[in-house]
């Protein structure tokens, strides 16, 4: 999936991914222990 949108996903995105699509933690959260900006983690989750 990455190849086809030519987007490298880190992998500490996918590390918190899926409690963030459990509702466990916020996008605040998410950003806050990725070091990720709000911005570029809603680009990642646009792009699944």
């Amino acid at each position: 999936m990455d190849a086809e949108i030519g987007l490298e996903v880190p992998k500490v995105f996918w590390k918190y991914y899926d409690k963030y699509r459990r509702n466990e933690i916020s996008l605040s959260e998410f950003s806050k222990r990725t070091g990720l900006s709000i911005t570029k983690i809603k680009v990642y989750l646009g792009a699944l």
